[in-house]
């Protein structure tokens, strides 16, 4: 038999989490007008100082010399679940999709100097990211398709192409931008390159915020033409931008299934809830105790019996 308990610490972790978004997460949010721009940002900022002053509940993902806490995946899948039960859980903890992937990736892929500029004001939590892959006009689950392609002229990059469902855009403080160019490479997964774009630039444009059937979420159509990118600001090596999404998406589909497991046990606490809630109701109506030809006390000593 399979024992899918959780290690002593691990659900240590867990439990820490789950309270803080109980006792004060939930509280909070639930308290302000969440249509105002304003009083979200609000919200979070103070729950943010919180969690990382008082609770120690910063950064699970990333290394203690981060900031963070250094957590595994096991763990990461625990706190990701926990977290999302309240839909601003993960930014309170600095966990939040997609700056979440990028931390991990500029972590591992970056140099010292984009370390500087990009990751650590990230892990202050004091810049947003983006992550621009996808496009329309091929399938997503395939980046050997790309068409954004990138030539070199001189100490720069040229980027021209056409981005879309680029989580964050608006408002993010960079991109990390995955762009062709290699003509000939040996492999198809040779062909891509990831470049650090600083927001905004020119050359970038937001198109639209693209809806779908829960309205606008700032995921975004983005329009790239001739935008120039130095070349200190390429992210690992030339031709290695489809390894670099490997590495990112791996942990970042972790990270979603489990947010999106902590939202379902949410939904079913819900629906027990209000089921639990209008069997009682109905049950201690006038009207069902009168047409079930019994008490209460007995419909109870009757149900305890079988």
């Amino acid at each position: 038999m399979i024992d899918f308990s959780l290690p002593p610490e691990v659900d240590d972790i867990r439990l820490r989490v789950r309270a803080f978004i109980d006792e004060r997460v939930r509280p909070e949010w639930e308290a302000i007008d969440q249509s105002e721009r304003s009083e979200v940002v609000g919200c979070i900022v103070r729950l943010r100082r919180e969690a990382r002053e008082e609770r120690g509940l910063w950064l699970p993902h990333m290394p203690e010399e981060w900031g963070g806490m250094g957590l595994g995946p096991t763990a990461m899948a625990a706190v990701s679940a926990e977290a999302a039960k309240v839909s601003i859980g993960p930014f309170v903890l600095n966990a939040q999709a997609p700056d979440e992937g990028n931390q991990h990736t500029l972590l591992h892929w970056g140099t010292p100097e984009q370390h500087e500029r990009y990751l650590r004001p990230l892990c202050e939590g004091t810049v947003r990211s983006c992550f621009a892959m996808t496009e329309p006009e091929v399938a997503g689950s395939d980046p050997t398709l790309i068409r954004t392609s990138a030539y070199r002229d001189g100490d720069e990059w040229v980027i021209n192409g056409h981005k879309w469902f680029i989580s964050g855009a608006r408002g993010a403080g960079f991109a990390l931008l995955v762009a062709r160019t290699e003509e000939d490479p040996e492999i198809p997964q040779a062909a891509n390159s990831c470049f650090i774009v600083d927001l905004p630039s020119d050359g970038w444009n937001v198109v639209r915020d693209v809806q779908t059937m829960s309205g606008s979420h700032n995921h975004c159509e983005i329009l790239i033409e001739d935008l120039r990118v130095p070349d200190a600001n390429m992210l690992g090596g030339r031709g290695q931008g489809h390894l670099l999404g490997q590495y990112r998406l791996g942990p970042a589909r972790l990270a979603h299934c489990m947010r999106w497991i902590g939202q379902a046990e949410t939904a079913l606490d819900m629906m027990v809830a209000r089921a639990w809630s209008a069997t009682h109701t109905a049950r201690s109506s006038p009207r069902s105790r009168a047409s079930s030809g019994s008490s209460p006390t007995q419909r109870s000593s009757c149900t305890s019996a079988s």
